[in-house]
């Protein structure tokens, strides 16, 4: 069996940070060894911007952005910034990578 995809829905929902990075890791590997798309459904920020490449942002039923991981943290999207930054971690990132300029 050589699956094309792998979906994944909040594979670190309810997981202590430990345990869902091993589960990030294993996401990752799996798609890399085995050259399939794996798509996954999480609210985990911190999971998104470590395995993620290709970033959909969804809200209420509606693609509202689109782009890659890199870009998330620098996109004038305000629904996407109001979820991403809700986060105190991350609005900290944000604020370190402001002051860089």
């Amino acid at each position: 069996m050589n699956p094309k995809y792998l979906f994944c829905d909040e594979p670190n929902s309810g997981l202590d940070p430990k345990t869902s990075q091993l589960i990030d890791e294993l996401i990752y590997d799996l798609t890399k060894d085995f050259s399939m798309t794996t798509i996954v459904v999480s609210h985990d920020m911190n999971s998104v911007i470590n395995i993620g490449d290709k970033v959909i942002f969804i809200n209420e039923g509606v693609k509202e952005w689109e782009g890659n991981k890199s870009e998330v943290m620098g996109t004038d999207n305000e629904k996407l910034n109001d979820f991403v930054f809700a986060s105190d971690l991350f609005k900290k990132i944000k604020e370190a990578e402001e002051e860089k300029g």
